[in-house]
């Protein structure tokens, strides 16, 4: 798809089906808009939160205080010092890397610690109100990229009855990609596109070595679901655990196992594992034989 096309819609498949998401019109908009309004005047009213009573409610459930404000300060500081040095340069390119994973882990931490207020700005005023004009726009342009009909033809109501649906959970990704101009916010973040551009990573932000083989951060060989492997001279693989043992196709270990034993070293027998007796076979009774009655 041209770039210029890009920014007008984005086309994904699922099942062998093309479904594509639209930018909004001014149309569509005004509508969300209306509807961004109404949800949050409704919401107001109910007597939800506004953003700017967040941090005293957190405090108020004891999700924050002092100590964690102060630990998010810190952690903050390091992220951007860690920033500063990718960004100055003058080191071995081996400890930029650790700055680079390091800058990471503490900007997860971050994003932990705010986890609960995350959840609780969903429910702002606010909150309800961005989800709600965003709902509005998704359902309006999420379409079938062959005949240009809409995929939710009942409009949001339908969309917020199909949760589960997996065209809307893909679609939605993408019609966020499309009106925020971003492909992956993760891919913007100065620890990973430092770790790109000198190929420590893939274009998944997954950690590879020389020859963009898949490794953990201590240097192992995993496949694509992040089992340990362990590659052969032919370029085939096969499983192992952690300290490298060779494990069977289905990645469990291939040895013989024998039962424990008791105190006496007689092996035990649990009684699930005891094969049934076989039921005795019961002796049929030979019937006397008639004597024969001699002819008159």
């Amino acid at each position: 798809m041209a770039k210029e096309e890009e920014n007008v819609k984005r086309v994904f498949e699922n099942n062998g089906i093309k479904y594509a998401v639209t930018r909004p019109t001014v149309k569509q908009q005004q509508i969300a808009n209306k509807l961004r309004s109404k949800t949050f005047n409704d919401a107001l009213r109910n007597g939800d939160l506004l953003r700017d009573q967040l941090d005293s409610q957190l405090r108020k459930r004891g999700d924050w205080n002092d100590d964690r404000e102060a630990t998010y300060q810190g952690l903050r500081k390091e992220v951007l010092d860690y920033e500063l040095a990718l960004k100055k340069g003058g080191i071995k390119l081996s400890r930029a890397k650790e700055v680079a994973l390091e800058m990471g882990d503490k900007r997860e931490e971050m994003i932990s610690m705010l986890s609960s207020r995350t959840e609780l700005d969903n429910n702002t005023c606010e909150g309800q109100a961005d989800a709600a004009r965003f709902n509005c726009l998704f359902a309006d342009c999420l379409v079938y990229e062959e005949t240009g009909e809409k995929y939710f033809p009942g409009g949001v109501e339908e969309y917020t009855a199909a949760a589960t649906d997996p065209v809307a959970g893909i679609g939605a990704t993408e019609f966020y990609y499309l009106i925020s101009g971003t492909e992956n916010l993760d891919d913007t973040l100065p620890e990973n596109e430092f770790l790109k551009k000198f190929k420590f990573t893939d274009e998944k932000n997954r950690l590879v070595d020389k020859e963009g083989k898949l490794i953990t951060r201590d240097g192992k060989y995993v496949d694509e679901e992040g089992r340990y492997i362990k590659w052969n001279d032919d370029d085939t693989s096969v499983f192992v655990d952690g300290e490298g043992v060779e494990l069977n196709e289905e990645g469990e270990y291939d040895i013989e196992t024998s039962p424990f034993l008791d105190e006496d070293g007689k092996p035990i027998v649990l009684e699930s594992e005891k094969e049934p007796d076989k039921p005795k076979r019961k002796s049929r009774k030979k019937e006397p034989e008639e004597e024969p009655v001699a002819a008159e």
